[in-house]
């Protein structure tokens, strides 16, 4: 427990600062953002940058040293910038601290951990990326940011633990800015179409993430966008003003390019901020200084998936370039279809299409409904249940909003119905996986909410909203209790893996030593590589590249 608690505070602290410092030198401190949206954006521009570091070098303990040895450094030369005196802390937080302390003291393992999750972190905090790694394990070639992050901030000798720390540490920093946004509310008293949404997102977040072995890489993702909601609400319709434009576009494209770079099937993220510098006429941004991080990012980005997989963007195979003697385009080609296949739930299918034919036309309809009925109408119900409870929770007053407000409204409705439009002819065609799509579930039920209280000005009953949130992290709470009292539960990571660890083998390629399995040495996979590969070492580069 001494481990869990401390190494929550050290990375909170880290990510903090991390995003303090960036936003005040880049000058994107000008949105008056909270202590915890800053930490959000400092986990993203952390984890933005490793990419790119570890192209160079390893992601070990020693750069946590170094980056808590420069914002020390930096804290002390600007000592006044960032003195502050700490005010009465809502218990709350403390409350929602436990909470998160119950989730990651009971968590088992996402299932992916031991498919290419820890192998991929292991590579990662072990050496400098690998030319043509998706050879060892062809599920690298995806490499999510996610991943990455969490290569950043773990100690080699917790690693296991950390995983769980640095999902706990998100979720905490997610529940506590949407808590803090509906808490000032409260204070001051001004009710918009914001406070809803963020309440209706809190309560459906408490009651379906009680899990964080459920985590993963989708949901992160899922609380990013979330919080991507948010910023959108707070930043162009909770208010009349409409000042600091750049910065908030900046923001906006700093948290897409997150989103894509955890799983491609976010691009529809990255419309909003197209949307709002065509509106505002902001084609000059792409030239302005505070620009120049996100070329660099992108930059990264490429090289990185270059490096790995022999393509710009995986597994889109219309970007391997077939000229380098690592690229995985065969591999990008059969994924695209080969997960498709699988998505649609071919594999229980018992009739006599081939799997081409299948998946044309819905014939894959009725087995993929029949397979995923259950989960579909649990999340159906859940976003129903808190759609319920926050349409309980406010209540329209007579008096209309202004105009300006009902148009705004209006725009926000045609934005959402957009993306949620989008992304269904996505899910439908290419995606129809409930647990990595369940975000639509969010868009939808946002929607419905947004349309009732769109005209009206709003109050909100605080007993019934208290009382919610209340039985929400109480039920969030009483899950966790009960699996870990069922099960006797003892947090410890090392011996919850054992066992599913298959021994490790050496192999050899060449000069080149790697290891036949995920746990363990470096640089780990799950192939025997044959005489159709070979090994080069190029400077700090060691290349596995295929023999022609």
């Amino acid at each position: 427990m001494v481990h869990i608690v401390s190494h929550f505070f050290l990375f909170f602290f880290l990510i903090y600062f991390n995003g303090k410092i960036f936003l005040e030198n880049f000058k994107l401190n000008n949105l008056n953002l909270d202590i915890f949206q800053i930490s959000i954006f400092g986990l993203i521009f952390t984890g933005l940058f490793a990419q790119i570091i570890n192209i160079f070098i390893p992601l070990n303990f020693f750069l946590l040293i170094l980056n808590l040895i420069i914002i020390n450094t930096y804290l002390i030369y600007n000592y006044k910038k960032f003195f502050f005196r700490i005010k009465k802390i809502d218990y709350i937080y403390f409350i929602l601290f436990l909470l998160i302390t119950l989730n990651i003291y009971g968590s088992d393992f996402s299932d992916d951990l031991n498919n290419y999750h820890y192998g991929f972190i292991l590579n990662s905090d072990s050496g400098n990326f690998i030319v043509g790694m998706s050879h060892l394990y062809q599920m690298y070639a995806f490499s999510p940011i996610w991943l990455t992050t969490h290569s950043y901030f773990n100690f080699d000798y917790s690693r296991l633990q950390d995983i769980h720390v640095l999902n706990g540490l998100i979720f905490f920093i997610f529940l506590s800015i949407f808590y803090k946004e509906i808490k000032d509310s409260f204070d001051k008293k001004r009710i918009n179409i914001l406070i809803p949404v963020t309440f209706f997102i809190l309560v459906f977040v408490l009651i379906k993430y009680t899990r964080l072995k459920e985590f993963g890489i989708d949901r992160p993702s899922f609380l990013i966008i979330f919080f991507f909601i948010f910023f959108i609400l707070k930043n162009f319709f909770s208010n009349l003003k409409e000042n600091q434009v750049d910065s908030k576009i900046i923001l906006m494209i700093y948290l897409s390019m997150f989103l894509f770079y955890s799983k491609i099937i976010f691009f529809f993220t990255a419309l909003i901020p197209i949307y709002y510098i065509i509106r505002y006429k902001k084609l000059k941004i792409f030239f302005s200084k505070n620009f120049l991080p996100i070329y660099l990012i992108i930059l990264g980005y490429f090289i990185k998936n270059l490096i790995i997989s022999g393509c710009l963007i995986f597994p889109i195979s219309l970007t391997c370039l077939n000229f380098l003697s690592w690229s995985a385009k065969e591999y990008a080609e059969y994924q695209m279809i080969f997960t498709e296949i699988i998505n649609k739930s071919w594999t229980i299918y018992n009739g006599q299409l081939t799997n081409i034919e299948y998946i044309r036309d819905f014939n894959w309809i009725e087995t993929w409904f029949n397979r995923h009925k259950i989960e579909f109408f649990e999340f159906f119900l859940t976003s129903g249940l808190a759609t319920i409870l926050t349409l309980f929770s406010f209540k329209s007053l007579k008096e209309k909003k202004s105009n300006f407000y009902f148009l705004k409204n209006s725009e926000l409705i045609t934005i959402f119905s957009l993306l949620f439009v989008i992304q269904l002819i996505f899910f439908i065609s290419k995606n129809p996986v409930i647990r990595m799509s369940h975000y639509l579930f969010v868009f939808f039920y946002s929607m419905i909410i947004i349309f009732i209280f769109r005209n009206f000005k709003l109050h909100l009953k605080k007993r019934v909203i208290s009382a919610i949130f209340i039985f929400a992290i109480s039920f969030n709470a009483f899950k966790n209790f009960t699996r870990i009292s069922e099960n006797n539960f003892i947090n410890d990571p090392h011996q919850m893996v054992k066992p599913y660890i298959d021994k490790q083998t050496k192999e050899k390629l060449g000069d080149f030593e790697y290891y036949n399995g995920w746990y363990g040495n470096f640089p780990a996979g799950k192939v025997i590589l044959g005489s159709s590969f070979d090994h080069k070492k190029k400077f700090i580069f060691d290349i596995i590249y295929k023999v022609n």
